[in-house]
């Protein structure tokens, strides 16, 4: 390894002669300055890597010119010693607070200046190791930043459009995701004469939970295109139940890749009827707000899917009349906390979307999430992340066949 380059700052021009031919004789690379104005030019410069410097000098001492290397930084670090023939040790603390390294006292002795550049060389070669783990980190977690933008381009591709139009049918959603992908998964899609849509929120978070998400989407994808398991061998609309049960089976099964569980909730209804089923799996209990703001809880709770195999669930009827909105939401409404540690809770969302019934879904839904982020945190709700991936999808009889 080359020896570091030193820069000598001294104001007496045989002294500081002295030191730097002993440097040189010793194979370091020498440069000189008279004080510490001179010094920070010759450090703009050059890439200096140690600093000796007296601390008594005119113009700029040495306790300043430390001050303004740790504050100029250079791009690199620079090992600074101080030459002094003071012993207080108040005064050696002043010299560590403006940034200096070592000490040693005038006159110095050659092998003990020896000793100290060697430790100081010692320093300089970890902080260039760190330097260089941290700038491959630096490079690693652009890598991941990267491929964690594409991964949630991917993800939100398999969400619905927004402001989707069914016969007399309107949906729309609001989606908040803790981190750049989510575990959180919903669509709505025609069947038929019917209309089905599936909530789900896989447990956990990150990467696995997200890529669990699509899994479980793409078995919908296939089970009305492909195996159209969504329907019965006879052509007619699946019970709901009847497909979380397929699905259970499914990621129980022992070739199943990734051991998790996630809540949903799917159902269809009828596109000119308004009569409908749903089967709860572990997921928030949906209700059904009218036009004028009451309430109508719609579910019969029911476990997780993926916990174990042969588990039941059952159907649960509903019927939407026409200006009745069905509201499916995932836990991160419902225990979204405050500074407090107060849960929103069911109860407040019920209490909005009562509040908010004569409203346009597609524009109460942005307002809710600011009213969500705002309850997060009252002091600057742009800059606080959900805790937990936030989704909320909303589907209105309009009786408007278009």
């Amino acid at each position: 390894m080359m020896e570091p380059h030193v820069l000598v700052v001294e104001d007496s021009p045989v002294y500081r002669r002295l030191l730097a031919r002993m440097l040189a004789q010793w194979g370091y690379r020498v440069s000189e300055a008279e004080n510490g104005v001179d010094a920070l030019a010759v450090l703009a410069a050059s890439p200096v890597s140690m600093v000796i410097s007296d601390w008594e000098m005119p113009e700029m001492d040495g306790l300043t010119l430390c001050r303004e290397i740790r504050e100029r930084q250079f791009g690199h670090y620079v090992y600074l010693i101080l030459l002094t023939a003071r012993e207080n040790a108040d005064d050696l603390a002043q010299g560590f607070d403006a940034g200096a390294d070592d000490f040693l006292n005038k006159p110095v002795n050659q092998s003990e200046l020896r000793a100290r550049l060697h430790a100081g060389a010692r320093i300089l070669a970890l902080e260039a190791t760190l330097a260089a783990r941290n700038a491959r980190l630096s490079e690693a977690l652009r890598q991941i930043e990267q491929d964690l933008q594409v991964a949630a381009r991917i993800q939100q591709s398999v969400l619905p459009a927004h402001q989707l139009r069914y016969g007399g049918f309107f949906a729309d959603w609001l989606f908040l995701p803790s981190a750049w992908v989510s575990g959180d998964i919903f669509n709505v899609f025609g069947l038929d004469n019917h209309l089905g849509f599936y909530c789900v929120d896989v447990s956990g978070h990150g990467v696995g939970a997200a890529m669990m998400s699509l899994a479980v989407a793409r078995q919908f994808l296939h089970g009305r295109a492909v195996e159209r398991f969504l329907f019965t061998p006879e052509g007619a609309i699946a019970s709901p139940a009847e497909v979380v049960s397929i699905l259970n089976s499914r990621f129980c099964s022992e070739e199943a890749e990734v051991m998790s569980y996630f809540t949903m909730i799917y159902g269809v209804v009828d596109l000119q009827s308004g009569e409908g089923r749903l089967c709860q799996a572990g997921h928030p209990t949906p209700f059904i707000v009218t036009p004028t703001g009451a309430v109508k809880t719609v579910g019969s709770g029911g476990a997780p899917v993926g916990l174990m195999p042969g588990l039941q669930w059952e159907d649960v009827a509903f019927s939407l009349a026409p200006g009745e909105r069905l509201c499916l939401f995932s836990d991160g409404i419902t225990e979204c906390e405050n500074a407090a540690g107060e849960q929103f809770g069911p109860q407040r969302l019920q209490q909005w979307l009562q509040a908010h019934a004569g409203e346009a879904i597609e524009t109460l839904l942005p307002q809710f999430g600011q009213h969500l982020t705002g309850w997060r945190s009252t002091e600057n709700p742009e800059q606080q992340a959900m805790a937990d991936d936030v989704s909320l999808l909303l589907i209105e009889r309009t009786g408007e066949n278009r």
